[in-house]
C-alpha cells in the first residue's frame, strides 16, 4: 500500500562492508489495529543499508586507528630514545670496550660506565665484566706459564731420553708410533718426526722379530701390568743383528692407553757374557771344553744311556814324554804341541763326540751314541783307540822340531751300575795308569781288579784322615853336617806310627796325601810341630846359633794362595826367625812355573828363609835353573851321590853342578852318604855339607839329643877324612 526509498552514495568503505555483510538487513513488523479488528492490515518491511549504516562506524574507527598510530608512533619514539640513551648506548659503550679488550695484553684497561650508571644493573655487570676479565687473565697467565713449563720440561724429557742410551718408543692402542727417541730413529737411520704415526711395522721391515715384541705387547696390555723381555735379536734396516732386552710397561697418553717400550742394547754384554761362559767352560789354550763343560756333558750322556739302554765311552789320554818335550824345548813349544794334540784328537773322532782337556797334558774323550750291545761297543772303541795311538805316535811338527809323544788310554763303558760321573773319570784314570804301567802308547779298559788301587786309596785316605785327627804323625831329624863333623842343622822327616801296623815310611803315603789333597793340612802340621821343636830345643839348650831346621815343602803347599801368609803366621806365633828354618822344594816344582817360582822364593828369601833346592839331577834338569832360581842350597840326589869314584857320567853331573854352584855362590849338600868313600869324593868335587846314614840314621827327637852328645868320636872320624 505504501513504499519508501532513500537515496545514499555508495561510500569508500563499500568493499568491506560487502565481505563482512554479503547482504543488506531486512526486518519484517506485523501492523496490527486494535480498533479494526476485524479487519488484517498487513506487514511492514524494513531494509537497512549495511554500508551506509557502519558508514559513521568506519569513519570513526579510521580516526580511532589513526590517532592510536600516531600516538604509538610518537610514544615509540620516545620510548626508543629513553632507551637508547638510557641502557642500549652504555650497553653499546661497554660492548664496544669488551670488543676492545685483549686479556693477555691489556691487563691495567678495564669495563667503565658514566657515573650515573655505576650504581645501577650497568654499573653492576661492567664490575662483573672486570672480575670475569681478571680471572680470565689470572687463568691466562697460569695457563701460559704452565704451557711454558710444559713446553720446558718437555724438551728437558726429550733431551734426557734422547741422551739415554735405550731405544725408547711409544705405541698406541692399534700399534701406531705416538713418539721416540733419537736412539730409535737413529737405529732405523730415520728422524723422530718421520716414525711419528707409523705402524711399528712399516718401520721394521723383519716381520718375524716384531710378531715376538708384538706378542709381548699384546700380553702387557691384557694384563695391564709391565712385562720384561730379557733377550731377544732386533736388527737394523741393513740386517746387522742386535742383541735387546726390553721392560714394556702401560701407561696413559693424554687419557688415551698406551704402550711404553723401553729396549736396552746387550750386543756387548752379550759378547762378553758368551766369552766368559766359553772361558769358563773351554780351556784357554786349546779352546776345547773343559772339565765343568765336560762333566756337564757326561751327565746328560749317562742320564741318556740310563733311559735308552745304551752303551757310551769315556777315553781318558795321557800324553808319553810330553814333561821331556816341554823342559826341554821350552812351555812355548809345549803349548804348541797341546795345541796340535788336540786338533788331532778332534779330527779322529765323530761330530756327536767331546773332547776336553783336564789341563797339563789330560785329554778326555767322551763318544756317545754308540749300540745297546756292549760287546759291539768295545770293539769300536778298540778300533778309535788303535787310531787315535797311530796318529799320535806320528812326528808333529811344532816349529822347527819333530816331536814323538805317543800316549797312554784309560776306557771306561758306562753306565755302571750306581756309579756317578766322578766315579767314571777315576775308573778311566786308574785305566790309564795301568795302560802307562804295561809300557806306554797303549789302552786299557777298565775291569774290576782295577777297583781294588781304588779302594786301597780311598781307606789310605780315610786312615791317613784319621791319622792327622789323632797324632800319630811323627817326625825324626836327620843331621847335616860339614866335613869336620859339626853339625849344620837338620832335615825334618814324617814319619806314619800307625796303631796297628808299626812305623810306616813315607814312600807309602806321601802319593797318596798328594791325591787327596791332605798334604796340605799335614805340611801346615809339620812346619808347626817344627817351629814348636826349635823353641823346645832353644829352651834345652841344645840349638845352636846358625842352625837351621830343613823342611821338605810339597808343590800343592808351594802353589797354595796364602802359603807365604800361612808360613809367616806361624813363625810369629812360636817367636823364631824364618832364617831357622830352611824350605826345600824339587826342582820340578821349581820348573812348572819359572816365573812364579822365581817371584814366590824371592819373597821368602827376602824374609829370612833359607832355599835349597832338592833331589837335583833326577827330573828333567836344567842347570841354567841355578842361575836362573833365587836359591841358597843345592841338594845332590843320591842316587849321583852313590855313583862317585865309579868314573861313571853321574860323577861328571856333580862335578859340572859343583861348578856352577860354586860360581853362584851356592852351597851344595851331598845326600846319600854311606860310606867315607862317598863322602871323600863328595867333598873333592866341592861338596860343603853331607847327609847320610854314614853320618845318622834319621832318629826321633830324644834319641837326637843322645847320639849328638855321645857322637864325638864318628865327628872326630869324620873331620879325619
Amino acid at each position: 500500500m505504501a513504499e519508501k526509498k532513500a537515496s545514499h552514495k555508495t561510500t569508500n568503505t563499500r568493499w568491506l562492508t560487502e565481505r563482512i555483510f554479503p547482504e543488506d538487513k531486512a526486518y519484517l513488523v506485523d501492523l496490527n489495529a486494535p480498533e479494526y479488528a476485524n479487519i488484517e492490515p498487513g506487514q511492514l518491511k524494513l531494509v537497512i543499508n549495511l554500508d551506509q549504516a557502519f558508514q559513521p562506524f568506519f569513519d570513526r574507527a579510521v580516526n580511532v586507528f589513526v590517532v592510536g598510530l600516531i600516538r604509538n608512533v610518537l610514544l615509540a619514539i620516545l620510548l626508543i630514545a629513553l632507551f637508547y640513551y638510557t641502557i642500549t648506548k652504555p650497553l653499546a659503550v661497554l660492548a664496544n670496550q669488551f670488543s676492545k679488550l685483549h686479556p693477555e695484553r691489556a691487563s691495567d684497561k678495564r669495563l667503565s660506565v658514566s657515573r650515573r650508571h655505576e650504581d645501577t644493573e650497568l654499573g653492576q655487570l661492567a664490575n662483573a665484566g672486570n672480575e670475569f676479565i681478571e680471572m680470565v687473565q689470572l687463568l691466562l697467565k697460569d695457563k701460559k706459564e704452565s704451557h711454558r713449563a710444559l713446553e720446558q720440561s718437555e724438551m728437558r724429557l726429550n733431551q734426557l731420553i734422547d741422551q739415554v742410551p735405550q731405544l725408547i718408543v711409544a705405541l698406541n692402542e692399534y700399534g701406531d708410533i705416538l713418539f721416540c727417541n733419537q736412539r730409535f730413529a737413529d737405529f732405523y737411520e730415520r728422524r723422530p718426526g718421520d716414525v711419528a704415526g707409523m705402524a711399528l711395522r712399516q718401520v721394521h721391515l723383519l716381520h718375524d722379530q716384531i710378531d715376538t715384541l708384538e706378542l709381548a705387547i699384546h700380553n702387557v696390555r691384557v694384563n695391564g701390568s709391565q712385562a720384561e723381555m730379557r733377550e731377544y735379536i732386533w736388527s737394523k734396516p741393513d740386517g746387522e743383528a742386535h742383541y735387546f732386552s726390553a721392560q714394556i710397561a702401560p701407561f696413559e697418553h693424554f687419557n688415551d692407553p698406551a704402550i711404553l717400550v723401553v729396549a736396552t742394547d746387550i750386543s756387548e754384554q752379550k759378547l762378553v757374557q758368551d766369552h766368559i761362559s766359553h772361558m769358563a767352560n773351554h780351556d784357554t789354550l786349546t779352546g776345547l771344553p773343559n772339565r765343568a763343560l765336560l762333566n756337564d756333558r757326561l751327565e746328560q750322556s749317562l742320564a741318556t744311556c740310563k733311559r735308552t739302554g745304551e752303551y757310551n765311552a769315556l777315553l781318558f789320554i795321557d800324553l808319553d814324554h810330553f814333561k821331556t818335550i816341554n823342559d826341554s824345548l821350552g812351555h812355548g813349544v809345549g803349548d804348541l804341541l797341546l795345541k796340535k794334540v788336540s786338533n788331532i784328537l778332534s779330527s779322529q773322532v765323530r761330530g756327536n763326540d767331546t773332547v776336553a782337556r783336564l789341563g797339563g797334558d789330560e785329554f778326555v774323550i767322551l763318544m756317545q751314541s754308540f749300540d745297546e750291545d756292549q760287546g759291539a761297543v768295545v770293539n769300536d772303541v778298540e778300533s778309535i783307540c788303535n787310531k787315535l795311538l797311530t796318529s799320535l805316535s806320528e812326528p808333529i811338527a811344532v816349529k822347527q822340531h819333530q816331536l814323538r809323544i805317543g800316549a797312554s788310554i784309560g776306557v771306561v763303558i758306562f753306565p755302571m751300575a750306581e756309579k756317578s760321573i766322578d766315579d767314571l773319570m777315576r775308573f778311566a784314570d786308574t785305566a790309564m795308569y795301568h795302560a802307562k804301567e804295561n809300557g806306554r802308547n797303549g789302552f786299557a779298559f777298565y775291569h774290576q781288579a782295577m777297583s781294588l788301587a781304588v779302594e786301597k786309596q780311598r781307606n789310605m785316605e780315610i786312615q791317613l784322615h784319621h791319622a792327622l785327627q789323632n797324632e800319630e804323625f811323627k817326625v825324626h831329624y836327620q843331621p847335616l853336617v860339614d866335613l869336620n863333623g859339626h853339625i849344620c842343622g837338620f832335615e825334618a822327616l814324617i814319619r806314619w806310627q800307625h796303631p796297628t801296623k808299626g812305623t810306616i815310611s813315607p814312600v807309602e803315603f806321601i802319593p797318596s796325601l798328594e791325591i787327596s789333597g791332605l798334604i796340605i793340612p799335614v805340611s801346615d802340621w809339620l812346619i808347626d810341630h817344627c817351629c814348636h821343636q826349635i823353641v823346645k830345643w832353644r829352651e834345652d839348650g841344645f840349638w845352636q846359633e846358625g842352625w837351621y831346621l830343613s823342611i821338605n815343602i810339597s808343590p800343592q803347599q808351594f802353589y797354595q794362595e796364602n802359603m807365604m801368609l800361612s808360613l809367616q803366621r806361624r813363625v810369629d806365633k812360636y817367636g823364631i826367625a824364618l832364617s831357622d828354618l830352611c824350605l826345600e822344594i824339587t826342582e820340578t816344582v821349581a820348573v812348572e812355573n819359572i816365573e812364579f817360582a822365581v817371584n814366590r822364593l824371592e819373597k821368602l828369601r827376602s824374609l829370612g828363609a833359607t832355599i835349597a833346592l832338592d833331589d837335583f839331577g833326577t827330573g828333567y834338569s836344567s842347570l841354567s835353573y841355578l842361575k836362573d832360581l833365587p836359591i841358597d842350597i843345592v841338594k845332590i840326589d843320591r842316587a849321583f851321590v852313590q855313583e862317585l869314584g865309579t868314573k861313571s857320567k853321574a860323577e861328571s853331573i856333580v862335578e859340572a853342578v859343583a861348578l856352577i854352584a860354586k860360581a853362584y855362590d851356592l852351597k851344595i849338600v851331598a845326600e846319600g852318604i854311606e860310606t867315607p868313600e862317598q863322602m871323600k869324593y863328595a867333598n873333592e868335587i866341592g861338596c860343603h855339607i853331607f847327609q847320610g846314614f854314614y853320618i845318622e840314621r834319621p832318629v826321633a827327637e830324644n834319641c837326637l839329643k843322645a847320639n849328638y852328645s855321645l857322637g864325638e868320636t864318628e865327628k872326630s872320624e869324620l873331620s879325619s877324612l
